[in-house]
């Protein structure tokens, strides 16, 4: 408020008090209105009248008018002069403990500052902002419990100070004694009232010195100075003390006397009262007192633990959506990688195509040298899309006998590159010429997965070493045999025992947000398991992590196999008709190519519906159609044709595909993979015409 302006009516910003209630009404202080306005409505929804003061002054007026409690913001108490609050809280009556409910901001290097500005309020309560309705609330709540307990003291010490008064001014109530005591000779009368009041009986013989021995030996002194100045000044005078019975029990009393007599005699006559039960009642009120504010505080405690821990699980579902976004984010690039691979395979197959038909129709050696290294070119592209693929899980694993160590010998290239210069990578490839049960580009990528996570956790540099060797102790979870194990180590930062059970969940990842999707590790699990392998991981904190995976040993007979079949000649055919579909150009004409080398009636068509439309005019003997088309897709072309000529043989030609939708249109045996070569076109051609 600006210096000199009048404060704003309190009417329109606070609710209106009756005078009954005044007493459990709560005042509120605050440097800015609207902060009050929204305080007072807060407490007035909880069913909690309230003031709204303009100052401090204010505040003392409206405590001693009534009041339960006051919220005051720092602010406030920084912009005004405490006196008026301090002067008042020094008077306040011995049951009350006026309690304030103080509003600070962050008090980071700031304690001092707000100690020295709540000093003085006594009966604190300190609530850090920003803070919830129901912390405030229940802050209020507890103090205002605690004011009524204090009512509740008053009341009792109101009538006990009414029923001492009484005893006080009416002797026949009989529980006020009176003395006398002739100073001159020390001579003691007293009342039996009085006699029992210093737990004597009747006819006891009490005499001065009884009295004063009778007086705790710590509240003698006072009792007789307060003798002497009552001689001195001829002034009544009043003291509290204690006493002890001479059954050992300890009691208070309340004497009043005054000096009496003439010339002639000087005495002192006074009143005694027992007041044992009023200090009794004071001493369980400061107690009460002293430990309000603890329990506040313990309470107070409680409700800063429960919204700490309220803000931390705000942050961890705040991370999981993160997560969530990322994992989403991750899986629309999938997508696009995986489109772009499948273009990419189209070219690539028209290209190794007609690079491989140049080289078959020229006896020129340096155009044969050429074509050779235009091949080897498009091997690598084709190993590159084979890898996007599998990135963008658009590829089910084709298990195939692999060998382990040419496999990671051949991905040296690779790993440097996606490494960097800081990390040095060293071998031991101990399987020799041993073979696996595996998918060789998912097992590239897995490797390569554990490679660029053991790059992450050696930030600095460090070793990367891949083993191979052969296991026959597989343990419980896996199948006996004979197993090849791939184990990946770095020298990194190490996993923490109590997350080495969690590294293979999904979207689980120690790295932070935008830096890992969390399905790294998960993929490599699903491989090894796919594989009728597993995976296992040791860790240790500041040493490294070594992660292994378990494949099955491939026995002799199926490697042979292999052998076999890579080396197969090519097949040609006997003018069998064939019918080739498909959208792009480039790959029609290249495999409408390779089958007119290969001695086979081609007819072809640009699309699904009308290649379908070819298919009673031409009855070819094969059919063979390409996947991702627009319209009808190879699978839909694919099952019409079957159902209009039962028994045909269909190859469905696919740079990527759901293959478990296609192999139960077509069978496995009789998908053919872009980019491929003349053989395998021709071995695909003999075994769906077999």
């Amino acid at each position: 408020m600006a210096p000199g302006a009048s404060p704003a009516p309190k009417a329109c910003r606070c609710k209106k008090i009756d005078p009954a209630s005044a007493d459990e009404r709560v005042l509120i202080l605050t440097s800015r209105p609207r902060d009050a306005d929204t305080l007072c409505n807060l407490l007035m929804a909880a069913g909690i009248g309230c003031y709204i003061a303009a100052d401090l002054a204010d505040i003392a007026s409206a405590i001693d008018a009534g009041a339960a409690a006051a919220i005051v913001t720092e602010g406030a108490l920084a912009a005004a002069d405490r006196a008026p609050v301090h002067d008042w809280l020094q008077q306040q009556s011995s049951w009350s403990d006026f309690p304030f409910v103080v509003l600070a901001g962050r008090q980071t290097g700031r304690r001092n500052e707000l100690a020295e500005r709540v000093a003085g309020l006594g009966n604190v309560v300190m609530l850090e902002r920003p803070l919830n309705g129901e912390s405030l609330i229940s802050a209020v709540t507890s103090a205002l419990r605690a004011r009524r307990r204090q009512y509740q003291s008053r009341a009792q010490l109101a009538a006990q100070k009414q029923a001492e008064e009484r005893l006080k001014f009416a002797l026949e109530g009989g529980r006020m004694g009176t003395w006398d005591l002739d100073v001159a000779t020390g001579t003691l009368s007293t009342s039996d009232t009085c006699k029992r009041i210093f737990g004597r009986q009747t006819g006891d013989d009490f005499t001065y010195d009884h009295l004063v021995e009778a007086i705790h030996p710590e509240d003698r002194g006072r009792q007789h100075e307060a003798v002497r100045q009552s001689l001195k000044s001829h002034e009544d005078f009043d003291i509290e003390y204690r006493i002890i019975w001479p059954d050992g029990r300890l009691h208070w009393v309340y004497v009043r006397g005054g000096r009496k007599g003439d010339m002639r005699s000087v005495r002192l006559t006074g009143v005694a009262l027992d007041i044992t039960e009023r200090k009794r009642a004071e001493a369980e009120l400061r107690q009460l007192n002293e430990t309000l504010e603890s329990r506040i505080a313990e309470r107070t405690a409680q409700l800063s633990e429960t919204n700490e821990r309220l803000v931390a699980e705000i942050g961890e579902r705040e991370k999981a959506q993160a997560a969530f976004v990322q994992a989403q984010k991750m899986e629309a690039i999938g997508h696009l990688t995986g489109g772009i691979a499948h273009d990419f395979n189209n070219l690539l197959t028209a290209i190794h195509g007609n690079v491989e038909l140049i080289g078959r129709r020229t006896a020129d050696e340096r155009i044969q040298r050429m074509a050779g290294y235009a091949r080897d070119a498009v091997a690598r592209a084709a190993k590159l899309t084979s890898q996007l693929l599998a990135f963008s899980r658009n590829q089910n694993l084709v298990l195939k006998p692999v060998d382990i160590d040419q496999l990671i010998r051949n991905m040296d290239d690779l790993l440097s590159r996606s490494l960097g210069h800081t990390i040095r990578i060293e071998t031991d490839l101990a399987a020799r010429d041993a073979m696996a049960t595996a998918d060789a580009n998912q097992l590239e990528l897995a490797i390569l997965n554990l490679a660029i996570n053991s790059r992450d956790a050696m930030p600095e540099g460090g070793v990367l070493t891949i083993v191979s060797r052969i296991e026959t102790d597989w343990g419980e979870d896996l199948k006996p045999g004979r197993y090849i194990v791939i184990s990946v180590s770095d020298t990194g930062t190490g996993i923490e025992p109590e997350l080495l059970s969690k590294v293979f969940d999904p979207f689980f990842t120690t790295k932070s947000v935008g830096k890992g999707t969390g399905l790294g590790l998960s993929q490599v699990y699903g491989i090894a398991q796919q594989s009728g392998g597993t995976t296992r991981v040791q860790s240790e904190l500041g040493k490294g992590t070594t992660i292994e995976i378990w494949l099955p040993l491939v026995t002799g007979a199926h490697a042979e196999q292999v052998v076999h079949m890579a080396v197969e000649a090519v097949l040609r055919g006997h003018h069998e008709k064939v019918l080739v579909i498909d959208d792009d150009p480039d790959v029609r004409r290249f495999i409408v190519q390779c089958l007119e080398t290969l001695d086979y009636d081609v007819t072809q068509a640009e699309h699904g519906e009308a290649g379908l439309a070819r298919l009673d005019a031409d009855r070819p003997k094969l059919l063979i159609v390409d996947f991702a088309m627009p319209g009808l897709n190879g699978a839909a072309v694919a099952a019409e044709a079957r159902r209009r000529r039962p028994g045909l043989p269909v190859i469905l030609v696919t740079g990527y595909a759901d293959t478990k939708a296609v192999e139960c249109v077509v069978g496995a045996d009789s998908i053919l993979r872009k980019p491929f070569k003349v053989e395998d076109l021709a071995s695909s051609m003999r075994r769906a015409l077999a």
